[in-house]
Order: structure tokens, then C-alpha cells, then sequence
């Protein structure tokens, strides 16, 4: 069975309503523009918000478009119409630095760079500060020290990041992801390539963040078992342009993964919450 952290998801659920909102997405289309005449939409009229406290679970199935909202809402991927705001700053508008100090994003692309220890990763999350291109201060080394400490990774901190286990190598992402000391933090898909204990351990970490630091999540993530369990909010994408979003359990209770996700011989059983084989539809 998981370990939950179930108060951190019914704190988190108390928190949606909230009026300190952090990111705003007003009629934002997502997708790629070739040329003034040729581009490919994705998403269309996506109106939501991410408020303080909240740990939302993006869903869907490969190819949905996950990965290109989260970098269409840090300006990597230019929107193709509509809005993105930071606290009420439209992000077209700022610079990224700007940017930096609103959200820290993970993704999963590979670091290789041989020399680069732990600490000089988290270190990396102190750029937006100016200290990055410079010596560290007292400062910058006990926001390290601290970020480290807490995803419980201070004994990997002089070790070469790439000699790293994929579950060492993500807390020590998170860790930068906490030195950056954002409001928001991105995660597309944080735990994957992790065993299952190592799943656990991640989303326990990141229900504290949101619990006992404040902190706003958005991640994307396969696993729709350890999503329904530690989300306070689901953000649901489907190709052809499907997007919903609300609480898990009403989702669950209405469908929706149903709807998103059951295929041929394969169906979501929402009453034990988990995939299972279906003979009658095969």
C-alpha cells in the first residue's frame, strides 16, 4: 500500500478557492507554430489557475501535449494565442530571470556534464539570485545545505551527479528546484525511471513542499495510481484538444479517466482505482 501523506492532499484540497493565485492561463492555445500560416494546435481556450498550496497532477495519454504546456507556461514553447500570468504579470512581459524567480521547472532531459558534483547542481538554483556566475555567498551555501537536507540527499552532495541513481539524481533536481525558492515548482515526469518505493518517497517529498513549505506544484506523471492519490487538483489532457479539470474524486466519480484512458481489453476500475484487464472488450 502507498504512504500517503492524505494531510497534505486534504490540505492542499482546502486551498483550491484560494484567492492568492500564482498563475493565471486565460484562452491559452497551445501547439507549434512553422510559419505565419502553418501551425499545429494542441490545446484551445484553456482557462485555469494554479493557486498557493495546490499539488496538480497533469494526466494523459503519450502524446497529449503535457510536456508542451508545461514549457509553453515557462515561455520554452511561444503560446499560439492567449495569455500566461504571474501574479498578474503576463509573462510575455518578463524576462528570465523574471521567470526564474516565479517557477523552478524540472525536466527530464539529461545532464552530462562529468564534473559537476551534487552540490554544484543544487548550486545551479541560485542563478536567478545573481550568484551563479560568481562565488557563492554564506547565503546561497546554507539554501543549498537546507535543500539538500531536506529531500534527503546530504550524503550525495560531493558525489559526481552523473554517478548518481536516476531516484539520487531526481532529489537532487528537487533539491535545485527548492534552492531556487520559487512559489511554483514544474515537474514533468518526476518519477519515472524511479522503482516503486522510490515513487513513494518522491510524492511524500513533494507533499511537503506544498504541506510545510508553501509551495505550489504542477507535475506530469503516467502514474494515474500515485496521482488520485496525492493531487488536490487534476488537470486532464486528451488528444483532439480534450482538457478538464477538478478534484480526483470527482473525476473519478464522473468518468473522466474512463473517458481519457480505457482502450481496448483495458479499463479503469474506479472503485479499486487502478487498471485493469477487460476480456469483454477485446
Amino acid at each position: 500500500m502507498l504512504n500517503i501523506n492524505a494531510n497534505a492532499k486534504s490540505q492542499a484540497e482546502k486551498s483550491i478557492g484560494s484567492s492568492n493565485v500564482l498563475l493565471k492561463l486565460e484562452k491559452l492555445t497551445t501547439g507549434y507554430r512553422f510559419s505565419q500560416s502553418n501551425q499545429s494546435q494542441l490545446h484551445s481556450n484553456l482557462n485555469c489557475n494554479i493557486v498557493e498550496g495546490e499539488l496538480i497532477a497533469m494526466l494523459g495519454p503519450n502524446g497529449a501535449g503535457k510536456s508542451t504546456l508545461i514549457k509553453t507556461l515557462t515561455g520554452m514553447v511561444p503560446e499560439l494565442h492567449g495569455d500566461v500570468h504571474y501574479k498578474g504579470k503576463n509573462l510575455r512581459h518578463m524576462s528570465n530571470k523574471e521567470v526564474a524567480r516565479e517557477v523552478a521547472l524540472v525536466l527530464t532531459d539529461k545532464i552530462d556534464d562529468r564534473y559537476l558534483t551534487a552540490f554544484d547542481i543544487v548550486g545551479t538554483g541560485r542563478y536567478p539570485y545573481g550568484s551563479f556566475m560568481g562565488r557563492l555567498t554564506k547565503t546561497d551555501k546554507e539554501i543549498i545545505n537546507n535543500a539538500l537536507t531536506l529531500v534527503g540527499a546530504d550524503d550525495l552532495q560531493k558525489r559526481f551527479f552523473y554517478s548518481l541513481s536516476d531516484g539520487e539524481k531526481q532529489k537532487v533536481l528537487l533539491a535545485r528546484a527548492i534552492a531556487q525558492d520559487t512559489p511554483l515548482i514544474f515537474l514533468d515526469e518526476p518519477t519515472a525511471f524511479i522503482d516503486s518505493p522510490g515513487k513513494v518517497v518522491i510524492m511524500n517529498i513533494l507533499s511537503d513542499l506544498v504541506l510545510k513549505h508553501k509551495k505550489s506544484i504542477l507535475l506530469t506523471t503516467h502514474d494515474t495510481e500515485l496521482a488520485l492519490n496525492y493531487a488536490s487538483k487534476l488537470w486532464l489532457l486528451g488528444k483532439g484538444g480534450f482538457f478538464t479539470q477538478g478534484i480526483p474524486d470527482k473525476l473519478v466519480k464522473a468518468g473522466m479517466i474512463n473517458k481519457l484512458f480505457d482502450r481496448k481489453g483495458v479499463v479503469f476500475n474506479a472503485a479499486t482505482r487502478k487498471f485493469e484487464s477487460n476480456p469483454d472488450m477485446l
